[in-house]
């Protein structure tokens, strides 16, 4: 009973103490919070196995979390068939972190086959799926941003399916599961992909280029790729091209040996025809097509066949004629021309004659040479002079 009374009389000495206006207020509030401490605190193997299991609940907590909380799928993708695809894969990284221990698994979910493997930061393929060789990756630089897309090249028909993504870090693991829906390429029309002129106009017996254009930016060009030639009317094959070489086992007799393409451009778009020698049959409508690995386009280009320009030769025969006439003519001109003059001149020779003659027999009226008569005038001149004198 003394015990006890005096525990009670400690306890309202100390609330007592407690209370009192002399201690500050700072130290009243820690002898405050101590004593509630004491109150509520466990002690003893009871209070310490309560604690143990709290904290074994809590790490439990923390390191397990659901699929639905860490990694985040689509619940479907649609790939089309012959393109590239990317299967989205994302994870809660500022939760899980992520170091060269942590890893990324795509599985098939049917068959649990490995599409493609990454940990110790390197791609890990040396049990990937044959099926998937050469045509996965991730994108490393975004594993750390919480990025886990798989990059799927070429899409087949077999690639679809269910695709499971799983992703361990240092914290977390979780997984998801996403449906691959391999959808037909959609062809798109010609006017968006190839290119021809409505018609082009080829001089008969002449090469002639059959021009055709194609968007090779969008549509790409590889070794699938081709281009075939077509007679319009019937369909029939003026030329075809794929895998990298001419086919000519289909064409039509009219074109053998007289049809190409221009090898070296077909990468940059140009899938224009060379005509040799072209023929009167050859005039008609013409079918461009081409397909590559992404696009299929054609058109149509109508070949006009003109005469080949003949010269007029007898145009040319008279313009001859003429032209040698009027020389003939010249020529004739000038050679009566130097006759008459060589006439002119034998008609009237320079002959020398003796002054005595003319000086002996004044009276004696004869015809003289023109110089003779020249050289009396000039005498009867000087003679009249000098009478005068």
């Amino acid at each position: 009973m003394q015990t006890e009374r005096a525990k009670r009389m400690d306890s309202a000495g100390e609330e007592a103490s407690l209370n009192s206006p002399e201690l500050p207020w700072n130290q009243l509030y820690l002898k405050r919070r101590t004593e509630l401490r004491r109150r509520v605190c466990f002690t003893g193997p009871a209070a310490a196995a309560v604690t143990g299991v709290l904290a074994i609940l809590i790490l439990a907590a923390g390191s397990v979390s659901s699929d639905s909380e860490f990694v985040k799928v689509s619940s479907s993708v649609n790939c089309t068939d012959g393109q590239d695809c990317i299967l989205s894969c994302t994870f809660n990284y500022t939760a899980g972190g992520w170091d060269e221990r942590s890893g990324v698994i795509w599985r098939r979910a049917e068959a649990d086959r490995i599409v493609h493997g990454y940990h110790d930061n390197m791609d890990q393929l040396a049990d990937q799926s044959p099926q998937y060789v050469s045509r996965t990756s991730l994108f490393d630089s975004e594993l750390q941003r919480g990025n886990a897309s798989l990059l799927l090249r070429r899409v087949r028909e077999e690639d679809a399916g269910e695709y499971k993504c799983s992703v361990y870090t240092l914290r977390l693991y979780g997984s998801g599961l996403t449906e691959v829906v391999v959808v037909p390429a959609q062809p798109t029309t010609a006017p968006a992909h190839v290119t021809v002129p409505s018609s082009v106009k080829c001089t008969d017996g002449q090469d002639c280029i059959l021009s055709c254009t194609f968007n090779y930016t969008s549509g790409g060009w590889d070794e699938k790729s081709g281009v075939i030639w077509r007679r319009a009317e019937t369909g029939r094959i003026v030329h075809s091209y794929h895998d990298n070489t001419d086919q000519l086992d289909h064409l039509l007799p009219q074109y053998v040996s007289r049809t190409s393409l221009f090898d070296s451009e077909l990468q940059r778009g140009n899938a224009s025809l060379l005509l040799r020698r072209v023929r009167e049959e050859d005039a008609g409508e013409y079918k461009c097509s081409v397909y590559t690995p992404r696009l299929y386009g054609s058109g149509l280009t109508e070949v006009v066949v003109v005469p080949a320009q003949r010269h007029h030769w007898w145009v040319s025969g008279v313009l001859l004629c003429v032209i040698a006439g009027l020389c003939v003519g010249l020529w004739l001109y000038k050679k009566h021309a130097g006759c008459c003059w060589k006439s002119n001149k034998a008609s009237c020779p320079a002959q020398a004659v003796p002054l005595s003659d003319v000086i002996e027999e004044p009276s004696e009226v004869r015809p003289l040479p023109c110089t003779a008569q020249f050289t009396q005038f000039n005498t009867s001149s000087q003679n009249e002079i000098v009478t005068l004198n």
